[in-house]
């Protein structure tokens, strides 16, 4: 352990021995990015982590780890602290606590000690993104809840999301190949990635000798859009109107209602029959008949025939009984929407339930209904932000403990295609889970659960999902603190992919070699090289396979973690990697 004021060693730019990564702040994401970074880096990196107080949850693990110092700086960081760790000279410095002004305060303090040092910072307002980055000009921001929202939400529907990537000026969408254009197909991401095949999706295959089903593909054009629309705007306009007039029709009516009102048309249709054959009425006197029995306004008739009055008298006491039925079933249903906040009505089959609004359950609620799958959420905290936040969005928030049948019910989990339970919790996610299972033995179950042997044991035993925030973010943090700039994530099945920016620096071991040398199936794949430097580089895509690869290009690849990894320490300094 180190307090303030220990002498931190030597700095670490390009052309040093040594790397050296400062992580400020204690949580399960500072010991995944820990985890990560020794993954991909292995020895000759040198990681310093700043905490609080050594008496934190997770300082022993993550001190345990080979190569890395804790710094001790006590609840409010101060320059000595920083120093000590060292930040001045580091290769680059991660501000990782929850609070997003601890965060911010950090990276300034951070930029007056080293203006040139890479930071990362973890916010969860992307919105200030371009405001931070425009203060400090070195800050990549990232987001764990949006980064790892993808993954839960593509195990919610049993599909992959779609995603939009921006870089150098070229549009790319990541995409079931079926959604896409085959001239459009930049590269294939994964094969077998719905087929619950044997060992899973495989990753970045080979397309020569296999047909990957989940690609990254180059975005259409506005131009080809309009084409698109206008070709398909009348079925679309049709099956809008059905779509929402199906869905105020299911939000309306709940099964004992529906029921009910089956039951009501039944025995009206089979009181008409029986006036019509029995009574030898004609059709239109036997529904006259039926109607004024069935409301109660029936007149006794002694001169009519014994069967006529028989069936009088059983349609109209049938006609009392089936009014305070629904009346009962129209009340039930109104108190217990009392429970809904006033966002949207509630779907009744076929949606997604999300228990949990904190910052990852508000990004998959966002995913979700921007997708146009039917979402209602589940919160304890009837005034949280999350709360609010889906309540303007016009979704419907069920209020209570998710581990409550009855609030599970409210929520329709009966009829759900999935449960997503993400509260910051791994108790009540999982007694949500087995809650869900009990009402609904077929529903999806997607958990978010730190512990890592729980998770294990779970996907056994209860044939569930389980996804850890922490461990899906931590390598795209990572990659960012190396030199490599990660554009996106993609989540395929339990893996991850990422998509990143590699610069080939002096005297690297791939300088002038072909880029082909980079390609490993299973692992990278080369999407384009930049040309050139600042706004007039230039994106070639493909690369030429042959092509040299020069000092200063930069390279655009989708990887594994280890991928990435690999391709980083190629592309690296030879003096930086030497050590």
């Amino acid at each position: 352990m180190t307090t303030a004021g220990a002498a931190p060693s030597g700095g670490t730019r390009p052309g040093s021995r040594t790397e050296r990564f400062v992580i400020c702040g204690e949580n399960l994401l500072t010991l995944r990015i820990v985890e990560a970074l020794r993954r991909q880096r292995g020895d000759g990196t040198e990681i310093v982590v700043v905490v609080a107080d050594r008496t934190g949850r997770y300082v022993d693990r993550i001190e345990a780890a080979p190569g890395v110092r804790v710094v001790e700086g006590g609840p409010s960081d101060d320059d000595r602290t920083l120093l000590a760790a060292g930040v001045r000279g580091a290769t680059a410095v991660a501000l990782v606590d929850r609070e997003d002004v601890t965060n911010i305060h950090r990276a300034l303090r951070v930029q007056e000690i080293d203006p040139s040092v890479r930071l990362v910072l973890r916010l969860f307002d992307t919105g200030l993104a371009a405001r931070i980055e425009s203060i400090l000009p070195t800050a990549t921001v990232l987001s764990v809840s949006e980064t790892a929202a993808p993954a839960f939400v593509a195990q919610a529907i049993g599909r992959y999301t779609r995603q939009h990537v921006r870089v150098g000026g070229r549009a790319f969408v990541v995409a079931g190949r079926h959604e896409v254009r085959e001239a459009a197909v930049v590269c294939g991401l994964a094969a077998n990635s719905q087929t619950g095949a044997a060992g899973g999706p495989r990753l970045l295959p080979d397309d020569t000798d296999d047909r990957a089903d989940y690609v990254l593909a180059l975005a259409e054009s506005r131009a080809q859009r309009r084409d698109q629309l206008r070709r398909r705007r009348w079925r679309q306009a049709l099956a809008d109107v059905v779509g929402r007039a199906m869905t105020r029709v299911r939000g309306t009516l709940t099964r004992r209602l529906a029921r009910a009102t089956l039951g009501l048309v039944v025995l009206f249709l089979l009181g008409t029959a029986a006036f019509a054959t029995v009574g030898g009425y004609s059709l239109g006197d036997a529904i006259y008949l039926a109607v004024l029995d069935s409301a109660g306004a029936a007149q006794p008739d002694t001169q009519a025939s014994l069967p006529v009055r028989v069936i009088q008298a059983c349609v109209t006491v049938v006609g009392i009984a089936i009014i305070p039925l629904v009346t009962a079933v129209v009340v039930e249903s109104a108190v217990s929407s009392r429970a809904v906040e006033r966002g949207g009505r509630l779907p009744r089959r076929d949606h997604v339930v999300v228990v949990g609004l904190g910052d990852v359950g508000q990004r998959i609620v966002t995913a979700l209904r921007d997708r146009g799958v039917p979402v209602v959420a589940v919160d304890r905290d009837a005034d949280s932000p999350g709360a609010a936040a889906a309540g303007r969005s016009r979704v419907p928030v069920v209020h209570g403990d998710a581990s409550s049948e009855q609030v599970l019910r409210a929520a329709g989990v009966e009829q759900a295609r999935a449960l997503v339970a993400v509260t910051t919790d791994d108790a009540t996610n999982l007694q949500a889970a087995l809650v869900a299972r009990s009402v609904q033995r077929t529903v999806r179950v997607v958990l978010r659960l730190r512990d890592d042997d729980l998770a294990a044991r779970v996907e056994r035993s209860m044939d569930a999902i389980s996804r850890s925030v922490s461990y899906v973010a931590a390598p795209v943090f990572a990659a960012a603190l190396r030199d490599g700039q990660v554009l996106a994530t993609i989540p395929v099945g339990r893996r991850i992919l990422l998509m990143a920016e590699v610069t080939v620096e002096r005297a690297s071991l791939v300088t002038g070699l072909p880029v082909g040398v980079l390609t490993d199936v299973g692992q990278v794949r080369v999407v384009g090289v930049f040309r050139g430097a600042g706004p007039d580089a230039v994106l070639e895509m493909p690369p030429r396979p042959q092509r040299g690869l020069k000092v200063g290009d930069r390279l655009l690849v989708v990887a594994t973690r280890a991928g990435l990894g690999a391709v980083l320490e190629r592309c690296a300094s030879r003096s930086a990697v030497a050590g």
